[in-house]
């Protein structure tokens, strides 16, 4: 075999494998998408069929006019922009500190901040309701808020931490000698050739917030805070489980994240390729 038909060879295993993993990974979104148009009766129809044979948006009109999900969605943003705007407040002060500053024990400072990702959000749940409680928080966009920051700042912390590790040091040293102060030189120099990274750290800690699911079924506890993924249960009955519905406001909690994610993509997309570096 010679090194073109090789190369001919994996090229096209390569293409298939790839079409292969989209097919996976679109299939259950085609499934939502198009079980949102079915009426009731043709979800569970032998035999059953991708397609709609009956297109409705029945199932759209009941989201959006008679149930919680439109408060749901505006809850979930106001919660995802509140965690993430504090996320980012520590995590840049956090992530600057760890990846300018060295002292005795900053490597396993940096390592301890991780270790609470490998605790279940489980065995987190009561302390935080009683701190939460003990704050006046509970059922408040707040309070929620507050609790999603065990999941984000962590990982953002160290997202950032690799943004800040991979802008030269002397960029910073060449404004402080300039006449600038470190936060000078920090805000006008630093962070501008970070924004990707930090661009797409930021849209990291909005999506973990976004689909938070176990904290929010605990700290909230009424409609007026509750949040998208806490509001698909509600077309759950004892018995049955309304399908159409289901989908269509999983359609709908789906349409801004998809939304977000495509006008800051390229920013993700560098972000994080620019911190892959040794920090």
């Amino acid at each position: 075999m010679t090194r073109t038909t090789r190369t001919l060879t994996w090229g096209t295993l390569s293409w298939v494998g790839l079409a292969l993993l989209v097919i996976w990974t679109m299939f259950p979104i085609a499934v939502m998408v198009f079980t949102s148009f079915k009426p009731g009766n043709e979800v569970f129809a032998k035999p059953n069929t991708l397609l709609p044979q009956n297109w409705t948006i029945d199932n759209f009109v009941n989201v959006l006019t008679d149930s919680t999900v439109p408060q749901a969605l505006l809850n979930s943003v106001l919660v995802g922009v509140l965690a993430t705007a504090i996320t980012m407040v520590l995590s840049l002060s956090a992530g600057y500190a760890l990846a300018r500053f060295r002292y005795r024990g900053s490597r396993a400072l940096s390592l301890f901040i991780l270790m609470g990702q490998f605790i279940p959000i489980t065995v987190l749940l009561l302390p935080f309701f009683i701190a939460i409680n003990a704050m006046g928080l509970i059922d408040t966009i707040g309070g929620l808020a507050i609790t999603h920051l065990v999941i984000t700042v962590p990982l953002v912390t160290w997202m950032v931490r690799n943004q800040f590790a991979s802008v030269p040091i002397e960029l910073e040293e060449a404004a402080m000698i300039d006449g600038s102060t470190r936060l000078g030189a920090v805000l006008k120099i630093t962070l501008p050739v970070a924004m990707p990274g930090l661009a797409a750290a930021a849209m990291f800690a909005f999506l973990q917030s976004w689909h938070e699911f176990v904290f929010a079924s605990v700290i909230t506890q009424s409609p007026s805070s509750r949040t998208g993924p806490i509001s698909l249960t509600e077309f759950a009955g004892e018995f049955t489980v309304d399908w159409g519905a289901t989908m269509a406001a999983a359609v709908v909690l789906t349409v801004p994240v998809v939304i977000i994610f495509l006008c800051l993509q390229r920013y993700f997309v560098a972000g994080l390729t620019s911190g892959a570096v040794k920090g």
